[in-house]
């Protein structure tokens, strides 16, 4: 089953349908279910089967097929109309053609909710979408609420329901991990590995084709669940960006943390703007840009996301700093630790004062006592070892660390004669880590899955244990991630102000660079030359040395086919290269308009930052900060935001450039006016904002930065044609 594939491009769900899902309160409760299309021959059919049969929440299952009156031993009807009770929910396993009829013979019996696992409609092409479209309008028609199609079902622990078709592994746990999946196959994985590491699920729910319940739905559902602390997603696309935004928005509000995986990429980005920016931002990084901005915290592998979820579950406000105390039991873990926290911007400050001597009088005397602190293999005579260690990190060190990684747990396999002190050990640490002021983090060595009775202790303890040093650290860091970004999605998000009369009425280069300037980014003096006499005159006028550049609306990278000369220090010098220029640009595009040269003066060498916005198909106005100059595309160095982004909050977004170090004064270099740099900054955003609904991009590359000195040397702008077909691609630049 591959689920999820049908969500972009199948039949849009109509507003009606939208407003069937605003409550989902029972859907996933059935208390009494059908299984319509139940067969001896279904391999789908023994799935469900034995899944209900653990359901504890469930209290009839009834099995319909029109031929046959048992199915696998159990009476079955021929239809839903033989009942003299409707069904809470119908399972629908019919094939493709048939599920429509299904689906209105089910109504006409007075169902209501609806999960359909037949694949075959909004993923399969025109015919399947118009099956798809039929199913809708009855949905809308009889006021059902449908999951599906081309889904796996759901899994609901808190209520003890299980429907779905695929295999759930024996002793799940319920928990407090929320999940919704826009790939049923994957979601068979996400419950095995939480089965293997002992993570508790409240709800999984797989969305499949999303014609009437979508992921955002399913979400919304978590955000409200009571049993639900975290929420977990496997996001292929989203439908309804705007109704995303308002559910992250609310989670964010509640204290609910999002985790998400977001899977795929596009050229959407790439083809809305003839800018550098549309090359380097797509659709994937301008959804995880999205994602952070409202809060969510987006992962890279579905291991990262349970393990995450796991850790939020415990801690839903996330690490409030990057500072580790880690205890282990192996010098090899504490370097392997220790690598991977560098990258990742953790520290791990020495023990000292009353910390560092209590462990000295706790620890062998052949123990080093630094941290990370290896308690050394005397762990196997005093288990309890590790756990002093903890403990007096908690005591002493609370102001000095942000969380402490206990590695050296020893987990155990099975019950052995001295089960009753394992017990005891492990209900001592949980006490300790729930009178821990610092948050401590169980983390194994390695990724295995736990035994039986490993998971029976850390379920009776409720603990949560990070699977190896490398999806552990992960865990770690996004949860921190989590802390960093929540004050980001509830800040004010009142919109920038355009300028007071400053829309554009033409195309003219001047007159754009005029309105740049009047939005807060400077720009070097210029002169328009039409001819290689005018423009020896402008360079004169200037100041040497100077730079050419072509004008042309046809040419929106110009030195990519030679129409920029740099460094002319003379009249003549000028004008051969105002006539070479020309020819060479017209050389490689014949067919283009040329309007002459821009004539500035050469701007000596500084930072140079490419700071764009691009107007994305689903998320609205992204800005786009980054290395700039011939650097942008080499070192793909950026960050994207959602607008607005406060001017206060640019220094912050500078800083996680790898450019940022010029910023600051690199090699003797004069250090940059930060302030200068976001008003810069923020004014092309405040252009972006002027320009209206019809600008597709809008690009300073480079903003030139030369300790206080912040200069435009660049702008193109990229406007969506009128309905009566006038061009408005505009370009304006100086260097």
């Amino acid at each position: 089953m591959s689920a999820g594939k049908g969500v972009p491009g199948g039949p849009e769900r109509p507003n009606a349908a939208a407003a069937l899902t605003r409550d989902l309160g029972g859907f996933f409760a059935p208390r009494r279910v059908a299984l319509i299309g139940a067969s001896e021959s279904s391999g789908w059919t023994r799935l469900v089967l034995a899944g209900t049969d653990l359901s504890a929440g469930l209290d009839d299952v009834v099995l319909v097929n029109p031929r046959r009156g048992t199915v696998h031993g159990r009476r079955a009807v021929p239809s839903l109309d033989a009942l003299d009770v409707p069904v809470d929910l119908a399972f629908v396993m019919v094939g493709p053609d048939q599920v429509a009829d299904v689906v209105e013979q089910a109504l006409a019996a007075g169902t209501r909710d609806f999960v359909v696992l037949s694949a075959g409609l909004g993923e399969a092409g025109p015919r399947g979408e118009e099956r798809q479209r039929r199913l809708v309008e009855l949905c809308v028609a009889g006021g059902a609420r449908l999951l599906g199609p081309n889904v796996s079902g759901f899994v609901n622990a808190t209520d003890g329901v299980r429907l779905f078709g695929l295999p759930v592994p024996d002793g799940l746990p319920a928990g407090r991990v929320g999940v919704v999946m826009q790939s049923g196959g994957l979601a068979t994985h996400v419950l095995s590995l939480a089965r293997n590491w002992g993570t508790g699920l409240s709800l999984l729910v797989t969305t499949g084709n999303e014609a009437v319940i979508t992921a955002t739905d399913a979400i919304d559902h978590l955000v409200d669940d009571e049993a639900t602390d975290v929420i977990a997603v496997f996001l292929e696309s989203v439908r309804d960006p705007a109704a995303f935004r308002a559910t992250a928005l609310r989670a964010a509000e509640r204290g609910k943390p999002i985790v998400a995986l977001h899977v795929g990429s596009s050229s959407l980005g790439r083809e809305a703007a003839l800018s550098h920016t549309g090359a380097l931002v797509g659709d994937h990084a301008s959804t995880v840009a999205a994602l952070e901005d409202l809060g969510v915290v987006p992962v890279r592998s579905i291991e990262d996301l349970v393990a995450t979820a796991a850790l939020l579950g415990r801690h839903p406000r996330g690490l409030r700093g990057r500072r580790l105390a880690v205890v282990a039991a192996s010098g090899g873990a504490c370097e392997l630790i220790a690598d991977a926290a560098e990258p990742l911007d953790f520290t791990l400050p020495p023990f000292a004062g009353p910390l560092a001597k209590a462990l000295v009088e706790e620890m062998p005397a052949f123990a080093d006592v630094q941290n990370p602190l290896d308690v050394t293999g005397f762990v196997v005579k005093a288990a309890d070892l590790p756990f002093t260690a903890t403990r007096l990190v908690a005591e002493h060190g609370s102001d000095d660390y942000d969380v402490t990684i206990l590695q050296s747990v020893v987990l155990p396999t099975a019950p052995g004669p001295d089960e009753d002190e394992v017990r005891a050990r492990f209900g001592r640490l949980a006490q300790a880590i729930r009178d821990s002021p610092v948050p401590v983090v169980l983390q194994t060595g390695a990724v295995f899955a736990l035994s039986p009775f490993a998971l029976e202790i850390v379920r009776e303890n409720d603990l949560v244990i990070l699977p190896g040093i490398a999806a552990g650290m992960t865990a770690l860091d996004r949860s921190a991630r989590y802390a960093e970004l929540l004050p980001r999605a509830l800040r004010d998000r009142s919109p920038v102000a355009p300028v007071t009369g400053g829309a554009v009425s033409g195309t003219a280069a001047s007159e754009l660079e005029r309105l740049l300037v009047e939005c807060g980014v400077p720009v070097p003096p210029s002169r328009l030359a039409r001819t290689a006499d005018e423009a020896a005159e402008a360079a004169a006028e200037l100041g040497f040395p100077v730079v050419l550049k072509v004008i042309s609306e046809d040419v929106p990278h110009k030195s990519d086919v030679g129409g920029v000369v740099l460094d002319l220090r003379d009249p003549d010098a000028v004008r051969t290269a105002f006539e070479k220029m020309l020819a060479e640009v017209t050389s490689r595009l014949p067919d283009a308009v040329l309007d002459g040269a821009l004539v500035a003066p050469m701007r000596p060498a500084g930072v140079e930052l490419l700071v764009s916005v691009i107007n994305d198909p689903n998320w609205g106005p992204l800005l786009t900060v980054g290395s700039g100059g011939v650097l942008t595309e080499l070192l793909e160095d950026v960050v994207v935001r959602p607008l607005p982004v406060a001017e206060r909050d640019i220094p912050g977004l500078l800083s996680e450039l790898r450019v940022s170090r010029l910023l600051g004064g690199f090699r003797g270099s004069a250090p940059a006016d930060l302030a200068r740099v976001a008003a810069a900054v923020h004014g092309v955003q405040r252009l972006a904002t002027t320009l209206g609904p019809e600008l597709r991009a809008v690009e300073v590359n480079p903003l030139w930065v030369h300790g206080d000195r912040v200069e435009a040397l660049d702008l193109l702008v990229d406007r969506a044609p009128r309905p009566e077909g006038e061009k408005v691609d505009s370009e304006s630049g100086t260097q």
